[in-house]
């Protein structure tokens, strides 16, 4: 069902790639999830300075099934 409306407000199949490539950037571990460190670590590679609070209020407002971590549909 999710995987539907990710479809629904993508604009093709290509699109929906492209995010689950950039999800798999961030998740440097392969587990299939996004921890806060895997944030922390994907922001400072960019050389994005932001403060761990400000990440943890990003995660939380992101995570709809309140796991601590995101999942791609979440992403």
């Amino acid at each position: 069902m999710m995987r539907h409306r990710l479809l629904d407000l993508s604009n093709s199949h290509l699109e929906e790639f492209q995010l689950r490539q950039i999800f798999r950037d961030f998740d440097t571990n392969q587990s299939g999830t996004i921890t806060i460190d895997e944030l922390a670590a994907m922001c400072a590679k960019l050389g994005i300075s932001v403060e761990r609070k400000y990440l943890m209020a990003l995660l939380t407002a992101l995570d709809s099934n309140k796991s601590g971590m995101l999942e791609f549909e979440e992403f």
